[in-house]
């Protein structure tokens, strides 16, 4: 954790008035000093304060007030204590369950495909004790599991399928379940959607299942975050993007338009603006990945299986350009790293990042102008 400003401000008060002390003593001399002593004198002193305030603007680069947000890279002055463990709730994503509601105070939102073309979104709060409501939330499938044991995350869904029951008991991962015994206190049904597409929680009842089921809510004191990030915003040197459209099936083909001015993406599907139905704001993002893995079909009901385990290749987006980048991932417990063409890690810009796992043979759906 970087130190607050605080600390170094009063040493820079208390070094200067050593200094200013110094030379008022020297001045109390009986001896009267020489104008050209006295002047010489003041000089130095000036020197040194001016260069103390140097080192302490440089200085002042790296410290800062607050608590940082590892899922964002930015500083929160409004926290006082730290952040725990994030949450990861899933949400729905279908056109009858649109606009969502506290989707966009999320820090990270993952996209993936599910069955019959559809997607489902993975929601992952760094705070989540101010969330008057979020949902719809929807059932679990095995590589949002996968997604939210990258971050520690405490995974909230609402049902499983037959492969997310084998991955949850697989992983062991802590998780609030709409079938299990905190689903009464956690979640509830608004009379506004028909079922399924109307379940919902929030603060208290996501405390609730918390308590109910005992979860740990602080990291490891051996976690690391997943991603690194810039310390300013630093546009990366790619292809200008304007609009980036995601062909992901003949059902969505959402799309981003660069917002210049702010420079965010904001995020449309289903023809329109993709909103929060809290806020009435569009989702905007400071960062894009889309990382390239194989899909597979595995069962009547077209439920997939991604390759999310091995490496390949994507794209990332920020501050109106794009640059290709690889990915690997070495097992299932593991961390996905990102790297450009270099072979650096890849450092995302400080905000909000959209991530989206995109079908590897469809490459010619991702379209930028």
């Amino acid at each position: 954790m970087k130190k607050s400003k605080k600390g170094l401000k009063k040493g820079l008060v208390l070094a200067t008035a050593v200094v200013m002390g110094l030379s008022l003593f020297g001045c109390g001399s009986k001896e009267e000093p020489s104008t050209a002593a006295t002047t010489e004198a003041k000089a130095e002193v000036d020197v040194t304060q001016t260069d103390m305030m140097k080192s302490a603007d440089a200085i002042d680069e790296t410290f800062h007030e607050g608590i940082y947000n590892d899922l964002t890279g930015q500083w929160n002055t409004k926290r006082k204590e730290e952040y725990g463990r994030p949450l990861a709730v899933m949400i729905n994503n279908i056109e009858n369950a649109i606009p969502q509601s506290g989707i966009g105070q999320a820090d990270i939102l993952y996209e993936f495909v599910v069955e019959g073309g559809i997607t489902r979104m993975l929601a992952i709060y760094s705070d989540y004790s101010n969330l008057e409501k979020v949902g719809s939330i929807r059932s679990c499938r095995p590589y949002y599991v996968t997604t939210a044991m990258e971050y520690d995350a405490i995974y909230m869904h609402y049902g499983q399928s037959p492969q997310g029951q084998e991955e949850l008991d697989k992983t062991g991962i802590d998780h609030i379940s709409g079938l299990g015994g905190e689903g009464s206190v956690s979640f509830y049904r608004s009379s506004d959607r028909e079922a399924p597409h109307n379940v919902y929680t929030n603060s208290d009842m996501i405390k609730a299942g918390l308590d109910y089921l005992g979860c740990r809510t602080e990291h490891e004191k051996n976690f690391k975050s997943k991603f690194e990030f810039n310390e300013e915003d630093t546009a990366p040197r790619g292809e200008a993007v304007k609009k980036l459209t995601l062909n992901m099936s003949v059902y969505t083909q959402p799309w981003f338009e660069y917002d210049s001015k702010n420079k965010v993406y904001k995020r449309f599907q289903y023809g329109d603006k993709q909103i929060d139905d809290l806020t009435g704001k569009q989702l905007s993002f400071k960062n894009i990945i889309i990382q390239f893995a194989h899909y597979t079909s595995i069962d009547d009901h077209d439920r997939q299986l991604i390759d999310l385990v091995g490496s390949g290749d994507g794209y990332y987006v920020s501050d109106g350009q794009l640059i290709p980048v690889t990915w690997t991932k070495s097992d299932d417990s593991a961390v996905t790293k990102y790297y450009t063409e270099d072979g650096k890690e890849l450092k995302l810009n400080p905000g909000k990042t959209y991530v989206t796992v995109f079908e590897s043979d469809n490459k010619a759906g991702v379209v930028w102008e």
